[in-house]
């Protein structure tokens, strides 16, 4: 006599399918949550620009001592055919210093000299209040303000 109960054995490729899918639409949603691709790119960026304007400081002094304008508070120096502000050698924390060397696109960058003893430039991302202390998103370059200094770049990631 024949068994005319049919057993199930295992799953069918359907009910497969439709698991797989279930569970990517889960995994993409999930980790999403975990990965901020949005401030790992914001973090590289201001690290870049950073490691940038150290070297263009740097460079810029090179030229201005090879100049001999290196010791003098302010001057000017004509690099690639743009006259960029100097003080003390390095590009200094204005419109036509760093921010002229650097070639950064106007509103990328505010100048803070009303709130600092010395001219300096900060990038960000979200408000600035008092020198950037509420954002906690940014990158300040500080000009030198002695002939025995360099200027002060530093970068602040902990709010991005």
């Amino acid at each position: 006599m024949k068994n005319n109960i049919r057993s199930s054995h295992g799953f069918t490729l359907i009910e497969l399918v439709v698991v797989i899918v279930i569970l990517a639409i889960l995994a993409v949603v999930a980790a999403s949550k975990f990965v901020n691709f949005r401030t790992d790119a914001i973090v590289s960026t201001m690290d870049g620009m950073e490691t940038a304007m150290q070297s263009a400081a740097t460079l810029t002094y090179s030229k201005a001592a090879i100049a001999g304008v290196e010791k003098l508070e302010t001057t000017t120096l004509n690099i690639d055919g743009v006259d960029v502000d100097l003080a003390y050698g390095y590009p200094d924390g204005t419109a036509t210093g760093i921010a002229m060397l650097m070639n950064i696109p106007e509103g990328d960058w505010q100048q803070r000299a009303s709130t600092l003893p010395i001219t300096a430039w900060v990038y960000w991302h979200g408000v600035i209040e008092e020198d950037a202390g509420k954002a906690q998103c940014y990158l300040r370059y500080r000009q030198v303000t002695s002939a025995n200094d360099r200027p002060i770049i530093n970068i602040e990631t902990s709010g991005c």
